[in-house]
This record gives structure tokens, C-alpha cells and sequence, in this order.
């Protein structure tokens, strides 16, 4: 493992965390992205838990490359799908950015783990 992806992962596990909190406490902007999308609202709280569970995965991956690897990977179909959502919806560049910058940054955390 070396340094660059040690740096990506744990940008990209607080990031998750951070977004997850979020997402737990069901704050206004999330829901209102969640209309906007076309999602409904009771699929926030799950999630969260999928950021947590990538965070996780990264963080344990620092002793278990394996799943760090498979952890990054996971978090850059979640942030292509967010990505994709946000894209299909029609959403402003602003609203559709965060999730593209994170699946670049999840591609890059997958990469420089193999």
C-alpha cells in the first residue's frame, strides 16, 4: 500500500462518514436531492449504512488489502449510480458534481490499491 492511496482512502472514508451522518439525520438537503432524483425518502438511512459499511471496508483494508480494494470498488459503483441518478434527472452541475468528484476519487482509491 503505498502513500497516495493511503491519503485517498482516508479523504474518501471521513467523506463517507461525513455523508452519512447526513443521511442518518435525515437533513433537508438530502431529502430535497432524494426528490429531485426521484427516490423516495425511506431508502436514505440504507444509505448511509452503504457509506459507512465503504468506509469501514477501507479503513480495515489498511491491514487487509483484499478489502480495501473490494471496498473501493464497491464506493466507485455507488458513486457511478449517484452520478448516473443525478445525470438522468435533469440536476444542476452543482448538485451533480460531489457525487462525480467522489467516484473519481473512489476510482482512484480502487486503483492505487491493486
Amino acid at each position: 500500500m503505498d502513500v497516495t492511496n493511503v491519503i485517498l482512502s482516508v479523504l474518501l472514508a471521513l467523506v463517507c462518514v461525513g455523508s452519512a451522518v447526513a443521511d442518518f439525520k435525515l437533513m433537508p438537503q438530502i431529502v430535497e436531492s432524494m426528490q429531485r432524483l426521484r427516490m423516495p425518502t425511506r431508502v436514505i438511512p440504507a444509505l448511509g449504512i452503504a457509506k459507512v459499511a465503504g468506509a469501514l471496508g477501507l479503513v480495515v483494508g489498511f491491514s487487509n488489502g483484499a478489502l480495501g480494494s473490494y471496498a473501493a470498488l464497491c464506493l466507485s459503483l455507488y458513486f457511478f449510480l449517484a452520478t448516473a441518478l443525478h445525470l438522468r434527472a435533469h440536476d444542476t452541475l452543482a448538485n451533480t458534481a460531489p457525487a462525480a468528484v467522489l467516484l473519481v476519487v473512489a476510482v482512484l482509491t480502487f486503483v492505487t490499491s491493486l
